[in-house]
């Protein structure tokens, strides 16, 4: 029998599969037949209890047809100052982390790039475990995960392992954080690391690392949120473990950490946070302070200063072979505005709803749900100037500011005209209105991509500390929901012209020759915005007008 009449019999017994219509004269075998019924009695029964398109479909501005069970964060404080955040979940694995207000923004007084090579030390070795080999060999009996993370304000070490294994990892946590290594040869297996990690930055053409760190250098300056969040070349050898250890016991207090988990139970959690972090005080707490540049008082206290400059970095970048072709050249450039912080209860949410609708990727996508091809970078630049090789829209807040960036990569000689692009599309944020339809949009946009992301137990912790250690409480994903549902046009109309009562910032990276000055950045800026008059409500324009 060929294959095109057993496919026509398959097919033909499909249909009477749903019929219910089998019978040993179809032809069909009669020890198949008892399983056949009960197959398409099974078929039978999803096609009669499922609703209809109508009653299945998910609308996220409905209360009634959006229900996810809840799940409580308990929050308390140790008698140290420590806070303790905890939320029930299921499965068997764990997760756990300590935050700390530790980054870039308070390496004022050290020096720069300290933390970068904090982050490298993280899980290598500590007054029990003599290198990280030892530290994974106690956690691969649990299934054991660890991780390290240094943003701007905030650090996290982070681990997941098995229900069983919470305090082998709470005990590991604690020594590794209050205890770390910081000998010699613990401190250049650190510096081999940030410096391959450099490295290995340098090949690739994805740069988004150290042009944030350009950006942040032409807003704020040298100092604070300024500082490099990777450690200069220059600087890698000059940290000392005595320099860490003064970082540390000015960094690491009490009241600057916050222990956070999912899926354990909040009294013994809090238990084992008394015996490992209050219990056992950390190794620096006996070491005398030593003189700095800046007074221990002084440091983590001033706030950020948003400052406008135009800095450019025209590093050669080394681009890694594949295929016997090299990766073509790279300019990077980025344009940023000073927004709010996360503190600001009216306009945070609208900004990030502005976030989502800007959107922006690369030139290549795969397509699909939330990649943001309906986004105004991608409609507007990336489908419309061949030349662009990204465009993305990013908001960093902060505890006291933010900055709203436009970072792009093209061939170098076209950096000029990615510069005026740029403009021209941010200056229309300026002048043209916001339909409800992008609106609209981009508020399911960020809805999907907030629940797609709590999912996670690992993203689930990191939303928990933050919130914790920064605000002190932790907003669930249905608050987070109905702000964004509370979002409205004119809400984002208000953030994205407000970006323009501070002047804006510039940051190039790569082969730059063909980029225009800072003057006449500036002077395209203006151009783009065209205000009416001097009376123009966007105040740093009228001086240039």
């Amino acid at each position: 029998m060929s294959r095109v009449t057993k496919g026509h019999q398959l097919v033909s017994a499909c249909r009477r599969l749903t019929n219910v219509k089998l019978s040993e004269s179809d032809g069909v075998r009669p020890q198949h037949v008892a399983q056949c019924r009960a197959a398409s009695s099974s078929v039978e029964s999803i096609r009669t209890s499922r609703p209809s398109l109508d009653q299945s479909a998910l609308k996220l501005d409905s209360d009634e047809s959006f229900s996810v069970p809840p799940r409580d964060t308990t929050i308390s404080k140790l008698e140290n100052g420590m806070k303790v955040a905890t939320e029930n979940s299921y499965g068997q694995f764990v997760t756990i982390g300590l935050f700390a207000r530790v980054g870039p923004r308070f390496d004022d007084g050290f020096t720069p790039g300290i933390s970068h090579l904090l982050e490298k030390m993280a899980f290598s070795g500590s007054r029990k475990y003599s290198s990280k080999t030892e530290v994974m060999a106690e956690l691969d009996q649990y299934g054991g995960l660890v991780d390290c993370q240094v943003h701007r304000e905030v650090t996290l070490y982070t681990l997941s392992v098995l229900v069983n294994g919470l305090e082998k990892a709470m005990e590991i946590l604690a020594d590794i954080t209050l205890h770390p290594d910081v000998s010699d040869n613990c401190l250049e297996d650190a510096r081999m690391a940030v410096s391959f990690n450099l490295e290995d930055l340098d090949m690739q053409a994805n740069q988004d690392l150290r042009l944030a760190d350009v950006i942040h250098k032409a807003a704020y300056g040298e100092v604070g949120l300024g500082l490099p969040r990777l450690c200069p070349d220059e600087n890698i050898k000059g940290i000392s473990g005595a320099e860490l250890t003064r970082y540390l016991r000015a960094k690491m207090l009490p009241e600057n950490l916050t222990l956070a988990a999912v899926n354990v139970d909040h009294s013994e959690f809090e238990r084992l946070a008394n015996k490992y972090f209050v219990s056992d005080p950390p190794s620096w707490s006996g070491v005398a302070s030593e003189s700095c540049a800046t007074p221990e008082s002084q440091i983590d206290s001033e706030p950020a200063v948003y400052r406008s400059g135009f800095v450019k970095n025209d590093r050669k970048m080394e681009r890694a072979v594949v295929h016997a072709n090299q990766l073509p050249d790279v300019a990077h450039y980025s344009l940023a505005y000073r927004s709010c912080s996360y503190r600001d209860e009216k306009d945070f949410v609208p900004t990030c709803v502005l976030n989502t609708l800007m959107g922006g990727g690369s030139s290549f996508s795969a397509g699909g749900p939330g990649k943001g091809l309906y986004s105004r970078l991608y409609t507007n630049v990336l489908s419309r100037h061949y030349f662009v090789m990204s465009a993305i829209a990013t908001n960093y807040p902060y505890a006291d500011t933010g900055l709203f960036t436009f970072n792009g990569s093209c061939s170098p000689s076209e950096l000029g005209r990615l510069a005026e692009v740029f403009s021209a599309e941010v200056g229309r944020l300026a002048k043209d209105p916001f339909t409800e339809e992008e609106v609209g949009r981009a508020k399911q946009q960020l809805l999907s991509l907030l629940f797609m992301n709590l999912e996670s137990r690992a993203i689930n912790l990191e939303d928990i500390g933050r919130q914790v250690l920064e605000l002190g409480l932790r907003e669930s994903g249905q608050q987070l929901r109905q702000k964004i549902l509370n979002v409205t046009v004119e809400d984002v109309t208000r953030v994205a012209r407000g970006l323009f009562n501070s002047p804006p910032s510039f940051a190039a990276l790569g082969d730059i020759k063909a980029l225009q000055s800072h003057e006449q950045l500036l002077q395209i800026a203006l151009a783009s915005t065209k205000p009416p008059s001097a009376t123009s409500k966007f105040p740093f324009l009228r001086n240039f007008q």
